[in-house]
């Protein structure tokens, strides 16, 4: 999904479910419309069993940012709003979906009090 929005830019793998775009040429200059379209894919996926994303902007600001990890930082701390919001609305994150296929301690399990 990601890929397919950003398609002119170069998405990286940072661990785990976490993904970083350097967006540049045409996806820089229409980044706002490109995120809200991620943002409105999401939104539509909720309660689909599709994939929901969140995502955050953030633009290198001259004369402000001395390296490129606080440019990240301000578009991580944007994703994890995105993140509550898209969860306000229904959607679920990857750990709550493990723990209700594989809960560390069942209620059906014999031995597991369940109080």
């Amino acid at each position: 999904m990601i890929c397919s929005i950003f398609s002119h830019s170069p998405v990286y793998r940072t661990g785990g479910d976490e993904f970083v775009v350097v967006m540049h040429g045409r996806d820089y200059l229409i980044r706002n419309e490109l995120v809200l379209a991620l943002h409105d894919r999401s939104v539509a996926n909720i309660g689909s069993n599709s994939v929901v994303v969140s995502g955050g902007l953030s633009d290198y600001q001259p004369g402000m940012d001395a390296s490129f990890h606080e440019v990240f930082e301000r578009a991580d701390a944007l994703m994890y709003e995105e993140k509550k919001l898209l969860k306000s609305m229904g959607s679920i994150t990857r750990e709550d979906a493990e723990v209700a296929v594989n809960p560390l301690f069942p209620a059906d399990e014999p031995g597991i009090p369940t109080k």
